[in-house]
């Protein structure tokens, strides 16, 4: 009996998949191309990253040898080539196959149940996107009417709807197939629950990956703004006008925030004004000072610099504040953590005393 129903299951939802691909709008099968190529562009970039990091501390602490570093340089030269030839073929329309295809699935089912960007998962989703780092992803630029943003989190959360789908026919074709074999019926199961396990980890990969990236980038900028902030003070009070000031603190540091504000730079200098490219800088960045040094510094070209110094002083004892009751919050947290391994270290040396004092103690009765 359970084997005609789940013979009956994988019929539909194979019929299903062949509808869901088949019927798909020219529309989605574009936005899969273009997020494809948008993700081994992000690839890359991740990568690129990676290479300066590791090059950097090279120079700093000589983790590498010469040979050793150079062989690294090229493997990784090599992949990031590989990335950008990707991209190129997908954006050309020379690399699509049915593996690429899977996603319509997904888009298939948020059309069904109605899911847009005000949803609550999409709608983070979104935001992860926008802060992410990827400047492709910005709320500002659009493609086909469509925020980027937007294009890239239905894909990531449709590729992960497709892949659980995709990994419950799986499933059931394995169930059937071992049960034919002769294997039993909890055998065949166990299976067939792995297939869909294993299937729905890799569609979830991609989007823990971007989540991930965005609090990993909000973990490193609310450590570093406080800097940031005071050597804008510093350089204020010292008679430097803004756009002079954000310059100077760009190129002050390595760090991730300092490669914000350098991007700020570029873009203000590219026909893009100072404030539009703080805000760009807003939207990349969630950090409620940010937020506040992008109103003060807007605030202060409609009211001429006024207090503008006094302001961003104000703003940076805030944020030192904050920086150290953050820093006490986390110092609770690792106490916590260490507590439990700290009572098993006293449980076993306890253990090592007094088992040798107990036994002296039979021994001498």
């Amino acid at each position: 009996m359970i084997v005609i129903a789940v013979a009956a299951l994988l019929s539909v939802l194979a019929v299903y998949f062949v509808i869901c691909i088949s019927g798909s709008k020219q529309e989605m099968v574009v936005e899969i191309v273009i997020a494809k190529a948008w993700q081994n562009r992000f690839a890359k970039t991740d990568l690129l990253e990676k290479c300066r990091d590791y090059i950097g501390r090279n120079e700093k602490y000589h983790i590498y040898s010469d040979k050793k570093l150079e062989k690294k340089k090229k493997s990784d030269q090599k992949q990031i080539e590989a990335y950008a030839k990707k991209e190129e073929a997908y954006l050309s329309g020379k690399s699509i196959g049915i593996m690429d295809l899977l996603p319509l699935v997904g888009y298939r089912f948020c059309a069904v149940a109605g899911l847009d960007a005000e949803n609550d998962m999409l709608r983070g989703l979104i935001t992860s996107c926008e802060q992410s780092g990827y400047l492709p992803l910005e709320r500002g630029q659009e493609t086909n009417g469509k925020k980027n943003s937007m294009i890239y989190a239905y894909y990531i959360f449709s590729s992960v709807i497709s892949f659980l789908y995709v990994g419950a026919m799986l499933g059931c074709f394995v169930f059937l197939l071992m049960r034919l074999t002769g294997k039993e019926t909890g055998i065949c199961l166990v299976a067939g629950i792995i297939v869909l396990v294993a299937m729905a980890v890799v569609g979830y990969l991609p989007l823990d990956a971007l989540k991930n990236k965005a609090v990993n980038r909000k973990e490193e900028i609310d450590r570093e703004l406080p800097n940031v902030i005071s050597k804008l003070v510093l350089l204020l009070l010292s008679g430097m006008n803004i756009s002079k000031a954000i310059e100077q603190v760009s190129v002050s540091g390595e760090g991730l925030i300092y490669r914000e504000f350098a991007m700020v730079v570029k873009e203000s200098g590219q026909s893009v004004s100072l404030e539009g490219a703080l805000t760009r800088l807003q939207g990349r960045c969630s950090n409620k000072y940010i937020d506040k040094l992008v109103t003060i510094v807007s605030k202060s070209f409609s009211s001429g610099n006024a207090n503008l110094a006094e302001d961003l002083k104000n703003l940076n004892d805030e944020c030192w504040l904050e920086k150290k009751h953050s820093s006490r919050r986390m110092a609770d947290k690792v106490q916590t953590k260490l507590f439990i391994p700290t009572m098993i270290m006293f449980v076993g040396v306890l253990v090592v005393i007094i088992i040798p004092v107990m036994s002296g103690f039979n021994l001498g009765i």
